[in-house]
């Protein structure tokens, strides 16, 4: 195993713009606080440090004869924030937005004793060999595309005679199904079946008609 080296740029400066602290480089987009200059036109930034190549230069506060070029690109706000005031038991509520106001500046140069630095360096290729991965999808597709064909012919060569078969089948004839109201009037108007009536029992005695001769007995 090699030793592992971090690359890092040649050249960078630690700069103050609205009470606040930048790491920079050349040709790099920042975003500040307003600054109150033209669209188009470059402005200085005070330098706190500047490093790179192995060396480290410390300003006391600032680096002599260090200083940053950024051009103005544009001026904008940023995205709105909520600020809320509450106090308990109180009653005390307050809400506002706010949208911070901002310039955004493209820094061009970076100058030094040492010299002037207007270009970021690359960064280095790595030299390491790659890794070659063996191609797996070619030999896992071959028998999964044999199996999805095998199916789907079968498929294809039974649906004929399945429809033929459903085709053969006799269709039964609809049922006529009568409406309910239909239904209802039909039974209301039909009559009502007698009551049967009931034959005298061959044992009951019935009374006799005038005029009508008892039956003679047998004599011995």
């Amino acid at each position: 195993m090699g030793r592992l080296v971090t690359w890092r740029t040649p050249i960078y400066a630690i700069v103050r713009a609205g009470g606040k602290q930048y790491r920079v480089e050349p040709n790099q987009l920042l975003d500040v606080d307003l600054i109150k200059a033209d669209v188009g036109s470059t402005v200085d930034l005070s330098v706190l440090m500047v490093g790179g190549n192995g060396n480290v230069s410390v300003g006391t506060p600032e680096v002599a004869n260090a200083k940053v070029v950024a051009e103005v690109l544009e001026h904008g706000k940023d995205k709105k924030i909520l600020v809320f005031k509450y106090k308990n038991k109180t009653r005390y509520r307050r809400r506002q937005g706010h949208r911070q106001d901002y310039t955004r500046l493209q820094i061009k140069e970076i100058v030094t004793e040492a010299g002037t630095y207007t270009e970021a360096a690359e960064k280095p290729k790595s030299t390491a060999p790659r890794r070659v991965r063996k191609p797996k999808a070619e030999a896992v597709a071959e028998p999964v595309a044999a199996e999805v064909e095998t199916p789907a012919v079968e498929a294809e060569a039974e649906t004929p005679a399945a429809e033929a078969a459903v085709e053969a089948r006799p269709k039964r004839a609809p049922r006529p199904r009568k409406p309910k109201a239909e239904a209802a009037a039909a039974e209301a108007e039909a009559p009502a079946p007698e009551a049967a009536i009931a034959e005298p029992a061959a044992d009951s005695e019935t009374p006799e008609e005038p005029g009508a001769e008892a039956p003679a007995e047998e004599s011995e």
